[in-house]
C-alpha cells in the first residue's frame, strides 16, 4: 500500500493508509460514512475520510460513482473491472464476475465514434428474492 501511494507522488500517511485499508478489503463500493464507520475507533473523523477519499480519486487510486441511493461511492481504481449487481427493494448485492459492458462499449465506439473512458460499476435491478414476493 505504501508504494502505491509513493507511485502516485503522495505522502504516506496513518489516514490514507487506513482509507486503503479499508477500501482494499471491500467488496462492494463504500460511501464516504461506510469507510469511516470502520475508522472511526481509531480516532478518525469524518471530513479526514472525505478529505482521503477526494485525494484518492484526484491521483487516480480510486473511483467515485452515484448508487442507486444518489450517493456518492468510492472504490478502488483497478485494472480489472469489478461489477456489482444491486437489487433495489432490498439493497443486497451480488458480485458479478467478468465485464458485461466491454463488448457494449466497443459496439457503441464504432458506431459512434464516442471514446469510452470508463462506465458505472454497479448494476440495478430486482434480486430473485424479492421477485418472489410479488
Amino acid at each position: 500500500m505504501n508504494n502505491l501511494l509513493a507511485s502516485k507522488g503522495l505522502k504516506v500517511t496513518r489516514s490514507r493508509l487506513n482509507v486503503l485499508r479499508v477500501l482494499s478489503a471491500s467488496s462492494f463500493p463504500m460511501t464516504a460514512e461506510a469507510v469511516y464507520e470502520k475508522l472511526k475507533q481509531e480516532g478518525f473523523n469524518l471530513s479526514t475520510v472525505y478529505r482521503t477519499l477526494n485525494t484518492f480519486v484526484e491521483s487516480g487510486i480510486a473511483k467515485k460513482e452515484v448508487n442507486v441511493d444518489k450517493e456518492n461511492v468510492f472504490s478502488l481504481d483497478s485494472e480489472e473491472d469489478a461489477h456489482v449487481l444491486v437489487c433495489v427493494k432490498c439493497h443486497k448485492k451480488t458480485p458479478l464476475k467478468g465485464c458485461p459492458y466491454h463488448e457494449a462499449n466497443e459496439a457503441i465506439e464504432e458506431e459512434t465514434g464516442f471514446a469510452i473512458l470508463d462506465h458505472s460499476t454497479e448494476i440495478y435491478g430486482v434480486c430473485p428474492d424479492c421477485q418472489k414476493e410479488k
